[in-house]
């Protein structure tokens, strides 16, 4: 099974078949350097499952970014419309994509992918709300080492400017 794959299935709790299913309904994406997928002036709604490459959310404080999650092979976005921060590519990226219209008739013919959406979506919130509560709890160099086991070559892949673990 691919990497991606593996890390989606495990991270997310979703079945392996059904998130094959929704793959194949999919479709790959290539993501430049620099590209932005989701901002306050973006209308579309869509979910992203990364293949390869690395983005980040993030949010801008007097013209700098600062990230608030990077996201590897595996993980899922969905990017709305959001005043509050941005999705950006800052790898070379690959990622399968459904926009939201397609993700309401897939959900509407069928009572597994709703599911599926729905435990994504829910896990969205989770990982940001941990997040949320790691800022707050964890040491400076335990959120460091955390991110360098989740994406363990980060230091290599992204300018250091973008890794920013101290406190918000």
């Amino acid at each position: 099974m691919e990497a991606y794959l593996k890390k989606l299935c495990f991270e997310y709790q979703v079945d392996e078949k059904e998130v094959k299913e929704l793959l194949a309904r999919m479709e790959m994406v290539y993501l430049d350097k620099g590209e932005t997928i989701a901002s306050a002036t973006m209308p579309e709604q869509s979910l992203y499952i990364i293949v390869s490459g690395i983005l980040h959310t993030y949010t801008t404080h007097e013209g700098e970014d600062r990230t608030i999650r990077f996201l590897s092979e595996g993980d899922a976005v969905l990017c709305y419309n959001s005043s509050q921060y941005a999705v950006k590519a800052l790898t070379k990226c690959a990622a399968y994509y459904i926009s939201e219209e397609e993700i309401e008739e897939l959900c509407a013919t069928s009572i597994s992918f709703a599911n599926l959406v729905r435990q994504l979506m829910e896990y969205q919130f989770y990982f940001k709300e941990e997040e949320n509560m790691n800022v707050r709890k964890l040491t400076v160099r335990e959120r460091y080492l955390s991110l360098l086991a989740e994406i363990p070559d980060i230091l290599y892949r992204v300018p250091l400017k973008y890794i920013n673990v101290s406190s918000k």
